[in-house]
């Protein structure tokens, strides 16, 4: 099982599923656009490699890494 934090630059993964009990982040993940069948890119990440941007419905979402470890992919 593969996360959205371990992907790598440029890298295009599928979200599948999301773990964890339903909570406000991820009652906010889905109303960004974070929702099973959607494609998303990793476009980069910063210096420290705490802050990833994600492009996701054609748009740029900037997201903390920690919170990514909740959204499964493949």
């Amino acid at each position: 099982m593969k996360t959205l934090d371990r992907a790598k630059k440029g890298e295009v993964c599928k979200i599948v599923g999301f773990n964890g009990q339903f909570d406000r982040i991820l009652r906010r993940f889905l109303e960004l656009g974070l929702s099973r069948g959607e494609k998303v890119k990793i476009v980069s990440t910063s210096l420290q490699n705490k802050v990833v941007l994600i492009e996701i419905r054609g748009y740029v979402l900037s997201v903390r890494k920690n919170l990514l470890d909740r959204v499964v992919v493949e």
